[in-house]
């Protein structure tokens, strides 16, 4: 981990916005596309995966004034690829997918620039509330649900239509989702 906290209540909220980040992705609601393996049982694996994925988000964290658009979406492939390399025995179908990880660190970053920690995101967190908005705009054709993407194009397809809509609106992909999201 490379992120120096500037206090311990700085510590204790990056700390918590990450469990969250983390929650959200990791406890999907797709009984058809699960994070792990149904066979597997050890939590001990699954802590890992969580640390591993702290300190992924704290290292992109201190290195975010250096990252593009571009980096970003590398950021994604290298989370997803990484984690299947280091965990794929106790992976559903020995991936951890692109929706997954894209939406742990977009929320991540939504977070962390709702805080001030850093400059307005790139992108935003792509999931069902964000599909349900887009829905009508792809003419009848059928959106991937985000915890099943796994190919960063379609990822990319959901990005393009939220730009679309942004610069329709005048505002950026990160104010479009935050203007548009709101809970159940």
């Amino acid at each position: 981990m490379n992120y120096q906290f500037e206090s311990s209540k700085d510590e204790f909220l990056i700390e918590e916005l990450i469990i969250f980040s983390l929650n959200a992705g990791l406890q999907t609601r797709n009984k058809s596309f699960p994070i792990y393996n149904t066979e597997f049982k050890n939590s001990n694996q699954t802590k890992c995966i969580r640390n591993y994925i702290k300190d992924f988000l704290l290292k992109y964290l201190s290195n975010y004034s250096s990252i593009d658009e571009n980096n970003h979406v590398q950021k994604i492939n290298e989370l997803s690829d990484s984690i299947s390399t280091k965990y794929s025995e106790i992976l559903y179908k020995n991936r951890f997918r692109i929706g997954i990880s894209q939406k742990i660190i977009n929320l991540f970053l939504k977070y962390m620039w709702a805080i001030g920690k850093i400059d307005m995101p790139f992108h935003c967190p792509i999931d069902n509330i964000v599909k349900s908005k887009l829905q009508k705009e792809v003419n009848g054709h059928s959106l991937k649900d985000w915890t099943e993407i796994d190919d960063i194009k379609e990822y990319l397809k959901y990005i393009e239509i939220i730009r679309l809509k942004s610069i329709e609106s005048k505002i950026t992909i990160a104010q479009w989702e935050l203007e548009n999201w709101r809970r159940k």
